[in-house]
Order: C-alpha cells, then structure tokens, then sequence
C-alpha cells in the first residue's frame, strides 16, 4: 500500500476499473464544470473528496433523481439509508480522490485556481454513450456539482452529509 492505495497489481479488478485515476479525475472534471456554471465560481477544493464517495458508489448513485429539481437536503432525507456508511466510504476514498486529482491536474483536465479551487477543461455536457455506467457517473457527477453550487457553504455540505473536512 502507498497512502492507503492498493498499488495497480493487487487492486481487485472492480476496483481497479471504477477507482482508476483516469475515472477520478474525469469525475471531478464533470462535477467541477457543472458547479462552475452554476456558480459562477470553481469548485472549493475540499468538496472534491465528496463526489467519488456520491457518484462512483454505485448503490448511492443508482438512488440520484434525474434533474436538479430535486434538492439536495431533500435527496439526502429521502436516501438516509444510502449514506449511512457514507462518512468511512469517504474515508476510504480519500486516495483514490488525491489519486484522481493528481492526474486530473497532470493531464490538464483540472486546474488549481489562485483561490484554492479546481477549475475543469471538459464541457459539462462532453458526449459519453447512454446506457453506460460511464453515462451514469458523468450526469451523477454533473448534478453532483449542481447540487453543490446551490446547496450554501462548503462547511454546509459537510454537514449535511455528516462528514468533516
């Protein structure tokens, strides 16, 4: 292990498929254009570790709605049982999230903004094949970073989600 990662031969294979960097990175990318749209602003850098535990769990993800209609403390209270476990399931993310970050900023997918925040390269609406579990995770982390982008502070939605930065 290296900071909590399973180096790339021992990784199980649906682990490695879904935790890759690669797939972190373009995760973020899509939260990070969505919030930058509706926000005006990039996305504050500690709420990156909170999309791969949303929107690469496939459990939770297959519980989002369809639209941003649907607010995210309301999600939150319609789905309690879904992130029950979400505080270690962050956790357990982290290095996979820095994994992510680090390519993401490597290959010129994310940048990091003067203020700390991560800005994208990649269109919100980059054409990804429907019916896809890539299809799921890119509309799952584009209203990931919508929800994000209106849901206040980044302290607030820390707490709606019962974790700490």
């Amino acid at each position: 292990m290296n900071g909590g990662i399973v180096a790339w031969p021992h990784r199980p294979q649906p682990a490695s498929d879904i935790l890759n960097p690669a797939i972190s990175a373009v995760c973020l990318a899509w939260c990070a254009a969505r919030y930058e749209r509706e926000a005006g602003t990039v996305l504050p850098w500690p709420l990156a570790f909170l999309v791969a535990p949303l929107t690469l769990h496939a459990p939770t993800r297959a519980r989002f709605p369809r639209s941003i209609a649907t607010h995210f403390p309301t999600w939150i209270n319609d789905n309690a049982d879904v992130l029950v476990g979400f505080p270690a399931r962050a956790r357990a993310f982290a290095p996979y999230v820095r994994e992510g970050l680090r390519f993401g900023l490597r290959t010129g997918l994310l940048s990091l903004e003067g203020d700390g925040g991560l800005g994208a390269t990649i269109a919100v609406h980059t054409r990804v094949a429907s019916d896809t579990e890539l299809r799921s995770i890119a509309v799952a982390s584009a209203l990931t970073g919508a929800w994000f982008a209106r849901s206040g502070s980044t302290a607030n939605v820390f707490t709606q989600l019962g974790v700490s930065p």
